[in-house]
């Protein structure tokens, strides 16, 4: 009977270590397998946080270079803004220049004129031979400020005028003050009338005054006169 104990017992204790054993070899496959799963998870949660960085450094490239471009946009509009200002400015200060070089050409003139300069007379008496040559001589008649009307030599202006058409030359003159206030001549041959008053002649050359501003002043280069 105490055999039959003792063996029971014995074989108690045994199936017992066997159980414990087993529970550790479960518990140890248990842990080894956790521990793999949480290895496997740590790697495919390293791959997604790297794959997130990748894609969130994509996304921060991305925006960096539509802000940059949204940049280089506004800073072209800009560039484009300030281009057109200054040409506008440019073009603005080109004419100041030309009206104020008419202006200070006609006021000039009309000092000579009212001084009775000499070098004012003798263009007044050149442009009037210029004037009746290329009208070609003959019956004509002309248009001066009264100052000039009083001052002109009618008989020598016609002997050379004559002289250089070979035409027989008859010159009319007229006064009056209001559009000859700067000087110059209005001629009247038929129907053909010849504006040669000084504010035409310099009115005509506004372009080429731009032009020669253009090339020596803003070095653009001129047209030509």
């Amino acid at each position: 009977m105490i055999e039959v104990e003792s063996e029971i017992i014995g074989r108690g204790k045994r199936v017992m270590s066997d159980i414990q054993q087993l529970e550790q070899e479960i518990l140890q496959d248990a842990q080894n397998n956790a521990e793999n799963i949480l290895k496997k998870a740590k790697k495919e949660a390293d791959e997604i946080l790297s794959q997130a960085k990748s894609k969130n450094k994509e996304l921060m490239q991305k925006m960096e270079k539509e802000q940059l471009e949204r940049q280089e946009i506004e800073v072209q509009r800009e560039l484009s803004r300030i281009r057109i200002k200054n040409k506008i400015e440019i073009e603005n200060l080109k004419e100041s220049l030309v009206q104020e070089i008419f202006d200070d050409s006609i006021n000039k003139i009309k000092q000579m004129r009212e001084q009775k300069d000499k070098r004012y007379l003798n263009a007044l008496s050149d442009l009037i031979i210029l004037s009746g040559t290329i009208l070609e001589g003959g019956e004509m008649s002309i248009t001066l400020h009264p100052s000039d009307a009083q001052t002109i030599e009618e008989n020598s202006l016609e002997a050379e005028i004559a002289k250089k058409t070979g035409t027989s030359t008859k010159i009319n003159v007229s006064s009056k003050e209001q559009d000859l206030i700067n000087g110059g001549v209005i001629f009247q041959k038929g129907s053909l009338i010849v504006n040669n008053t000084f504010n035409a002649i310099f009115d005509r050359r506004k372009e080429a005054i731009r032009n020669k501003l253009n090339s020596v002043v803003f070095n653009k280069g001129s047209k030509g006169e």
